[in-house]
């Protein structure tokens, strides 16, 4: 197994196929896809579950909450754990506890409060794993890869989310109508998740360089954001802090990764929020069961993954917060569209070039779902160039020895900020209906998103 690349040798970024060569980085992905395919199919399946049991955006969004809180609590701890434990132990070992956490559900189901302890059990694995996984990253790719390898990392993640939710999930409920088949075939992806993570070999615990080291110049407008030298804000060394305030001070220390994560927790918070109304949307708008209604979103994916192959590159080459800007504006205009999709299919057909939405007519499916369909195309696009520009900010700037810190806070950061608005808006959803309240959401982002690019 050769050393870990050198930070030092910056280098334009590889293509996919020469990272995904890196046997190293080839492991992390597949390990990576494993274990998020085995939670999108979780996650579907108990909001299925819930959805079944109750019928209210209240009790699906209080489902995601039981998966959103704990990482409040495990977040900052998993961080610590990720710069202090060897990383792939940590990785394998939080597959193998979802594993388990599968396991025990199959033996013993319980009623619908089992759901929600299953939810806080993976809830409580998830950041270990996700900030041990981030702080592997930059110490088995080069500099230069960053941007290229968060694209591929999110569009592994898109790839799993078409799998978990719009193939494992539907197929193996109505083929075999049982949940602990389902958990069944997960738990076996958990485990083989671990295996993969501890086949990735020694990971740099360091960078090469000093943290001071400086490269050459570079003259390209980005170059004060992403691969070039630190600017007049760059940080001083850290104080001594507390071990649940470092992570915390590392983004604050510099503006421009404090700026990034605040970009990712608007992101993250929004989806985490959008996670819990998505099935009522699916029920009270598009009119179609959630488990057929959950295709209408896979686009999305699709999306993500145009997104990243524009995102990478553009990550060294265009001003960040241009890139956040634009991304954070169409993310918000289609939101917009999608609360209203069946208002503007009705109107649309108005309209000579677009009568023929007046004919789709396959079943429940209507004009409006399709329309629904072409929304989220874009929606994922959005995402990926805010996800990877500001994610690339991070692992690019804060010091190696830090990461597991600093992702495992800007996760903490998203689940407390959704915390109460997921609530809330599960319990206004119920009131008003989901289409004024995913409204209200946008708007809320926008205005959100201004305010931090001013700062």
């Amino acid at each position: 197994m050769s050393a870990a690349p050198a930070w030092d040798e910056v280098a334009e970024p590889s293509p996919p196929s020469a990272l995904l060569q890196q046997i190293p980085f080839r492991r992390l992905s597949t390990s990576r896809f494993f274990a998020r395919v085995a939670q999108n199919a979780l996650n579907l399946a108990l909001v299925l579950l819930v959805l079944d049991a109750t019928g209210k955006a209240f009790f699906t969004s209080l489902l995601v909450l039981a998966l959103v809180v704990p990482m409040m609590v495990a977040g900052v701890i998993a961080g610590v754990a990720a710069d202090a434990i060897p990383r792939r132990l940590i990785v394998a070992l939080g597959n193998l506890a979802r594993a388990a956490v599968c396991v025990a559900f199959i033996v013993e189901p319980g009623g619908a409060g089992t759901l929600y302890v299953v939810a806080v059990l993976l809830a409580v694995a998830a950041p270990f794993v996700s900030a041990a996984e981030g702080a592997i990253l930059p110490a088995i790719v080069t500099r230069g890869e960053l941007a290229r390898a968060n694209a591929i990392g999110q569009a592994v993640g898109g790839a799993a989310q078409i799998v978990g939710f719009a193939l494992l999930t539907p197929v193996v409920l109505r083929v075999f109508e049982r949940a602990d088949v389902l958990f069944g075939i997960v738990a076996a992806l958990f485990v083989l998740a671990a295996v993969e993570a501890v086949r990735i070999g020694p990971v740099a615990r360091t960078r090469d360089e000093s943290d001071a080291f400086l490269p050459e110049p570079d003259p390209s407008p980005a170059a004060a954001v992403v691969g070039g030298p630190p600017d007049e804000f760059a940080p001083a060394p850290l104080e001594r802090a507390s071990w649940w305030q470092t992570g915390w001070r590392a983004m604050r220390r510099d503006p421009i990764v404090f700026k990034a994560a605040v970009e990712l927790t608007l992101i993250t918070m929004m989806l985490i929020i959008l996670g819990g109304l998505i099935p009522t949307y699916i029920r009270d708008v598009l009119g179609l069961p959630f488990e057929i209604g959950a295709l209408v979103f896979t686009p999305a994916a699709l999306g993500v993954v145009v997104g990243l192959r524009i995102a990478g590159p553009l990550a060294h080459r265009v001003p960040h917060g241009l890139l956040s800007s634009a991304g954070f504006a169409i993310f918000t205009g289609l939101l917009l569209a999608l609360a209203f999709v069946n208002e503007e299919a009705s109107f649309l057909a108005g309209y000579g070039a677009f009568v023929w939405l007046n004919d789709v007519h396959l079943g429940d499916f209507d004009g409006g779902t399709l329309l629904a369909m072409l929304i989220v195309l874009p929606l994922g696009f959005a995402y990926a160039i805010v996800g990877v520009a500001a994610q690339t900010v991070l692992n690019d700037r804060v010091p190696l020895a830090l990461q597991g810190r600093v992702v495992a806070t800007q996760g903490a950061m998203a689940a407390l900020a959704a915390s109460l608005p997921v609530l809330g808006a599960g319990a206004l959803g119920d009131w008003v209906g989901v289409q004024p309240v995913m409204a209200i959401l946008a708007v809320s982002i926008a205005a959100a998103t201004v305010v931090n690019l001013r700062s």
